[in-house]
């Protein structure tokens, strides 16, 4: 049974890719959702992703994301990613954390608006 809802669209008018991941994520279900973006972003020549995951629970060890950083960051090292997290908000904090170790340009968002007043800057 699949426990993860992915929808992606591409918004012409403000040239970003907007993105919804929700359901249970484990380590390999984060890295696919990634390398979805980023082919899209690719086909609509976008380097801007807007990623709500405030709907998504992680269901692997923090440890995991020390391990699947690497793959994550070569589908996002030359976007910019704003990410609407939920209240929940350790592993997408520790996330944003370990991203950021690798230059990548990301920041997380308690709401939709102020992520994409973000996204219209970089």
């Amino acid at each position: 049974m699949n426990k993860l809802s992915t929808s992606i669209t591409y918004d012409h008018l403000n040239d970003l890719i907007m993105m919804k991941v929700r359901g249970v994520a484990n380590a390999n279900d984060v890295i696919a959702a990634y390398e979805k973006a980023n082919l899209y972003a690719k086909k609509h020549n976008s380097s801007r992703i807007l990623l709500d995951v405030s709907e998504l629970e992680h269901r692997f060890a923090a440890i995991d994301i020390v391990n699947l950083m690497p793959q994550v960051v070569h589908y996002i090292r030359d976007l910019s990613v704003a990410r609407v997290v939920g209240i929940k908000g350790y592993m997408h904090d520790l996330f944003l954390q370990k991203v950021k170790r690798f230059d990548v340009n990301a920041e997380n968002f308690e709401c939709f608006k102020t992520a994409r007043e973000w996204l219209s800057k970089h």
